[in-house]
Parts: C-alpha cells; structure tokens; sequence
C-alpha cells in the first residue's frame, strides 16, 4: 500500500490502473503511454525501490543494535557513522569527484568512522556498550568539525550541494545508486536476521550470554560491522536520513513485543513503510519539494516524545 502510493504520488500523479499495462509495454518494447514509463520506470521505481531499502535496513539494524547494546537510545548513527559518511561525501562533493566518487568516499569513510569507534572503545580490553556509544559521540564530534571545516573551505556552489547531500537526496536516486546500494544493504540485513537469536540473547546481559555460552565481544562486534556494512551504504546513495531507525524499534516493540521471530522482520517492513510514507510527504505536501531528512524529524521528535512519555508511565516516574 505504501509503496503503491508513493509510486503513484507526484507532480505527475499516475493511476494504480495503469501500472500493469506499463510493465507490459516495457516488456514488448511499446510505447504507448512513453510518458508514463518515463515517470514510472526512470523517476518513481528507482526512489521508491531506494526508500523502501533505507527504511527497512534503518529499522533492521536499529532494532538490533539497541537489543545488542542494551539502550533504547542507541541507532546507527550514534557509532559515527553518519558524521563520516558526510565527510566522505561532503569531499567528494567540494572537490567535484562525481555522483559515483561521492557514494565511494561516503561508504569508505562511514565505515572508518565505525572502526575508530570500535577501536577507541577497546583500548582497556573491553568493548562495553556504554563505551561504544562513548566512543561513537567521540568519533561523531571528531568527523562533524572536519565536516565544518570542509564546508568553509569549499566553493560557494559545492556547499549547496553538501548540504542538500547531509539532509537526504531521494529526488536524485537513480538505479545506479540501487544497483550500487543494495547487495551490501542485504548481506548486512541478512546477517543480523540470521543472529536474531543471539541477538536476543545479548540483549539479556552480558552475565545471561555468557551463561548461555555466547562470545559476548566477538557477536557484539559481529553485529556492528553487519550494521555498519548495511546502513553505510544505503547513506551513501542516499544522505544522512534520521529518526527513521531511532523510532522503528520502539514502534516495532509495541506492535510485536520482543519475540526475536517476529521483531527483525517486523521492523523490517515498518521501516521500510515509515520512510516511503515520509517520502510521499515530502514530495506531494508543497508545491517544492522538501528534503526527506526534514520531514523524518518533524515526524519522529513528537512520536518520540510521545513513546518516551507512554514508556515513562508504564515503568513509572512520570505523571
């Protein structure tokens, strides 16, 4: 339904009706409706397929790093890697390297960003989920001012594009940035959906895990890297898109609870929703488009505040 709507949506509304008749006209080689393959097949499919992939590994990987480090705070973005990922892209884009080099750097960098975090983290032996998250807000102050500093140096018209870059692209997506993104969005998602269990074993206790015979370090570390692998190169295609895997997992918890069965997929299909719903919006709701990293946060502040409230009266505290 989600991804129906969102196809369809825009300042060239097409009809659901018509969506079969147009992969029968690709297929034969007609073109009938030309204009309508343009939109839908060049434009609307290659976003909505990106939206989708966003959304799905944001809501995956939050879930699991939250259940993984034991804090209903934690999303991806706190281990670094959205600061570097925008360091990455923000030189790709100062020193005009292309839309392919930028995606490059933005993934390479994502991924350093997440590395220093593990090994800033494990300097006493230990790899903790207070010092991973210490580590990461460390690494993120680290790679924001290099980020400023970019930006000042930069021309004025490569700023522009930085910034619009950092508040998510969607509009510019194409299927190369699908064909590029996707194969290690889902060997991540895949990964940690065969971990579930483990996952749910560590979100437990590091006392319960080990009981229980889990290498406690070993799959924390294991978890982050598939996370890390997945959310870095779905930023890269696509900017630094929030909220989305900060708010999936509480949304996911109080629809299923935490029956790992049933938690990761969920999560999965929820975030994918939650960001082509947000997309639909931010293209469709004013006469210009609005970035899709603006929208997500109107959204996900007030629903978060509400699910830090409901959760403060269910455990107490606040009245």
């Amino acid at each position: 339904m989600a991804l129906t709507l969102h196809i369809c949506v825009g300042k060239y509304p097409l009809s659901p009706t018509i969506i079969p008749a147009l992969f029968i006209e690709k297929l034969s080689g007609t073109s009938e409706h030309a204009l309508e393959q343009l939109v839908f097949f060049d434009i609307r499919l290659p976003r909505a397929v990106m939206a989708a992939l966003f959304g799905a590994t944001m809501g995956v990987t939050g879930t699991a790093l939250q259940s993984t480090l034991k804090n209903p705070l934690v999303s991806p973005y706190i281990l670094g890697m959205s600061s570097g990922a925008a360091v990455g892209a923000a030189l790709s884009l100062a020193l005009n390297f292309g839309v392919l080099s930028t995606e490059v750097l933005a993934f390479a960098f994502a991924l350093l960003a997440v590395f220093l975090t593990l090994i800033i983290s494990s300097v006493r032996g230990s790899l903790s989920p207070v010092s991973i998250v210490l580590a990461g807000v460390v690494v993120s102050a680290l790679f924001q001012g290099v980020l400023t500093i970019i930006q000042i140096m930069a021309q004025p018209e490569n700023v522009s594009a930085i910034i619009g870059w950092i508040a998510g692209r969607l509009n510019t997506v194409h299927w190369n940035h699908v064909l590029l993104s996707t194969p290690p969005a889902l060997i991540g998602i895949l990964g940690i959906t065969l971990l579930r269990w483990r996952i749910f074993v560590l979100s437990m206790g590091d006392e319960e895990a080990k009981a229980l015979g889990i290498n406690v370090r070993r799959e924390r570390v294991i978890v982050i890297l598939l996370a890390s692998l997945a959310v870095s190169s779905v930023v890269a295609a696509a900017g630094i898109i929030g909220w989305v895997c900060l708010i999936t997992p509480h949304l996911t918890r109080l629809m299923v609870g935490s029956d790992p069965k049933k938690l990761l997929p969920a999560s999965l299909s929820l975030g994918a929703a939650l960001l082509l719903m947000a997309d639909t919006l931010a293209k469709s709701v004013w006469r210009y488009e609005i970035p899709i990293g603006v929208v997500t946060t109107l959204i996900g502040v007030p629903l978060f505040l509400y699910l830090l409230r409901r959760s403060i009266h269910v455990y107490g505290g606040w009245t």
